[in-house]
């Protein structure tokens, strides 16, 4: 069984609604670059596990982008979307 786990990932709202200015934007995009080339060589991921904060201040928008992030990291290592687990912080 192969698990992928992803903690404190604190999405914004100050920062959701424009790509350009979110500064942790382009490491949760290496993120996802480098989980799909991982499991290029390996079975898909059976789940993924998102444990601790998941947004900055607790806001809707934020939630909004984590779940638009994590069906995009569960689409990059062919995890199916209902083997998203979350336990927030």
């Amino acid at each position: 069984m192969l698990l992928l786990h992803i903690s404190d990932i604190h999405f914004n709202k100050d920062f959701v609604k424009q790509p350009g200015q979110d500064p942790d934007r382009p490491m949760r995009l290496q993120l996802i670059r480098h989980a799909r080339a991982e499991v290029q060589n390996r079975e898909p991921v059976d789940a993924i596990l998102f444990t601790g904060d998941i947004a900055y201040r607790g806001a809707p928008e934020e939630y909004t982008a984590a779940t638009e992030w994590l069906n995009e990291l569960a689409e990059a290592t062919g995890c199916d979307k209902k083997a998203i687990y979350v336990v927030p912080g």
